[in-house]
């Protein structure tokens, strides 16, 4: 009767232990819509899939992160779904984490140099021949301006090199011009803002077109160029298919944004994170790998979308994103 009652208590022991899943998801801050919208996303349907989901964010400060993330782990975490703000903070989590045994999922960020177990990502490869591409099918000739994204983030790094790479031949024979360069501290639109204020006080050449690799600098920088009568003149491109930036889609001053499907994201993540905790297998993602400097990390990729001002309102309204009324009542 011993052995009977320890076999069942096991056997109880193991199914709970397989279905008691709790993921913690901590992101880097609410400026950035998307993050908001995605985390929703995921703990939505993380919930479906038997788990308990706790959501936070740490204002853009790496040291209020790190403390999160321990709060969170002392909250008894199966698994911890990251954004990170600064590598060496996320470092610091992945190796306290790994070390009690908790794996680390990096979103949308790959964390440099740690012991991940997954990486949830959009193509940066394909985003950024979209941004690009989109660019010279307007301005094949003429004067461009290049806003990349903070340089420690390696998205921003990988992006830019994907623009570098599409405009390259039409720089090497003269068809463009690169006026001004600059990775953007923090994505920061008033950053973006002030170095295009800079430029245009102290240039006698104007741009005829910008990348800039997030909406919130492009729409901060579409201001600025309303000061000199260039909004809506100047091709400005961006990414995230944020509210304000969709406004500026429908009056003309911005001419492209690339939207990440929050919800394919988002309901994928955690998909892949149950699967991980369940000890699934992963071959219905067609993971890849991506070399973060410490090791191959398992990788899933989601392709973004160009959004224009012609296909908005099937992409993002009749997509569920944003209502008729959200987009054009302004």
């Amino acid at each position: 009767m011993f052995i009977l009652v320890i076999t069942i208590l096991g056997l109880f022991s193991s199914c709970s232990s397989k279905e008691d899943m709790k993921i913690g998801f901590l992101y880097s801050s609410d400026v950035t819509h998307r993050f908001v919208v995605e985390t929703n996303y995921f703990a939505e349907r993380a919930r479906e899939l038997g788990a308990e989901v706790i959501v936070d964010h740490a204002d853009n400060n790496a040291a209020l992160q790190y403390q999160k993330a321990m709060e969170m782990k002392a909250q008894g975490i199966n698994m911890l779904v990251l954004i990170y703000i600064n590598e060496i903070t996320a470092n610091a989590i992945v190796r306290d984490f790994k070390a009690d045994g908790i794996p680390v999922m990096a979103y949308n960020r790959l964390i440099p140099n740690s012991d991940l177990d997954m990486y949830i990502a959009g193509n940066n490869q394909s985003l950024g021949e979209g941004m690009a591409g989109y660019a010279l099918s307007q301005v094949p000739r003429g004067n461009y301006m290049l806003f990349g994204g903070d340089k420690f983030d390696r998205n921003a790094v990988e992006l830019q090199a994907s623009i570098d790479s599409m405009l390259a031949p039409s720089v090497e024979n003269g068809q463009i011009r690169i006026l001004y360069r600059t990775f953007t501290e923090n994505w920061d639109a008033n950053n973006a803002a002030f170095e295009l204020k800079q430029f245009l006080n102290n240039s006698q050449t104007h741009p005829d077109a910008i990348i800039a690799c997030f909406d919130g600098m492009a729409h901060g920088m579409i201001d600025v160029l309303s000061e000199w009568d260039l909004d809506g003149k100047v091709v400005i491109t961006g990414q995230d298919a944020q509210l304000e930036s969709v406004r500026d889609l429908v009056a003309g001053k911005q001419h492209i944004t690339m939207y990440h499907p929050f919800k394919e994201i988002a309901y994928t993540a955690a998909e892949v994170a149950v699967a991980l905790l369940q000890g699934d297998k992963l071959d219905e993602f067609g993971v890849v790998y991506t070399n973060n400097g410490y090791k191959q990390v398992p990788t899933v990729q989601i392709n973004s979308i160009v959004v224009t001002r012609e296909n908005l309102d099937a992409i993002l309204i009749d997509g569920g994103v944003y209502t008729r009324a959200e987009v054009y009542s302004n």
